[in-house]
């Protein structure tokens, strides 16, 4: 009865996740035409650094925040991650806050920037920026961002970039496909439950069995594992019984579905400490085993009416 419940519950479980994976787009990827690209490979633990005009550092990072410690950006916390900073004399200027969505624009993947540092002689406008990922199968590395246009042109004062990048990760890639993320899936949920069952096995060997030593590693069989959900069914019933979650009828069904054959006391120790927990269940041991003595007793009384002798009268 529990085992098919189980079953039931860990192929739901595997579903659960595979189709999660698949449901919608994930960060920074992207199908198109029939093809799949990934600018995740883009991420990096330093900034990508470009030098440009006025001698300023231009710090960039993909798909995350950058690592650079900002300096009076004007870009409060609460706003996000800041995408790509600008070192300007007077402060850091961002050109705008994370984003993971990737566009198609004229046959090439883009990522816009918005809400950045608040634009000098500009108001209510702040900083932006568009990067344009480039195919190309002759970079074998990330690349580097270049700037290739900005607004207005002057940089002290420049409020939008636009940036082209060239890599080979902007090409299309295989995409990985359902079956395996389903068997990844299975694996990272079957390993749970096996790491689940490990402990399970070893305290239920220490404080049940009163086992000890090697004799307390996991056992991996079937009457083992019966054992175990045996007795977690019933120390979950008497927790919510204690607590009047449930009624008598929900003991006496759990009796019931018990598989008696699987179920066995190892020691007269161990059924007394299970029976201490629920002296209900004590008293019905003890009628079952008396039951057999009293039918003896009242056959004897009827072939002995006399009660003196070993003969019987007709």
């Amino acid at each position: 009865m529990v085992i098919p419940c189980m079953g039931h519950l860990l192929l739901a479980t595997f579903l659960a996740l595979a189709l999660s994976a698949y449901a919608d787009e994930q960060p920074c990827t992207l199908h198109h035409g029939g093809n799949y690209y990934d600018l995740n490979s883009l991420k990096a633990r330093k900034d990508y650094e470009v030098d440009i005009e006025g001698g300023h550092k231009f710090y960039l990072n993909v798909c995350r925040g950058v690592t650079t410690d900002p300096w009076n950006t004007g870009v409060s916390d609460g706003d996000g991650n800041i995408a790509g900073l600008i070192r300007r004399d007077h402060g850091d200027f961002a050109i705008g806050i994370v984003n993971t969505t990737l566009e198609m624009v004229e046959g090439s993947l883009m990522i816009r920037q918005s809400n950045g540092s608040p634009c000098k002689n500009m108001d209510n406008v702040r900083g932006s920026s568009s990067t344009r990922f480039i195919c190309d199968t002759s970079v074998f590395a990330a690349g580097k961002p270049a700037v290739i246009d900005k607004f207005p042109p002057n940089e002290d004062e420049a409020c939008h970039y636009e940036l082209e990048w060239k890599t080979h990760f902007a090409c299309p890639t295989g995409e990985r496909g359902f079956f395996s993320g389903l068997l990844i899936s299975c694996v990272i949920t079957a390993m749970i439950f096996v790491m689940l069952y490990m402990v399970a096995s070893t305290l239920y060997n220490r404080f049940v069995l009163h086992l000890r030593g090697h004799e307390l590693m996991p056992k991996f069989t079937l009457q083992h594992a019966q054992e175990i959900l045996d007795m977690s069914y019933e120390v979950i019933h008497s927790v919510l019984d204690r607590f009047g979650v449930t009624s008598g009828s929900w003991r006496n069904r759990g009796r019931r579905d018990l598989n008696p054959t699987s179920h066995h006391w190892t020691s007269r120790q161990e059924e007394r400490i299970v029976f201490a927990a629920n002296p209900q269940e004590a008293d019905l041991e003890d009628g079952l085993s008396t039951a057999p003595e009293r039918e003896l007793d009242t056959v004897n009384a009827a072939c002995d009416p006399g009660g003196e002798d070993d003969t019987v009268r007709l």
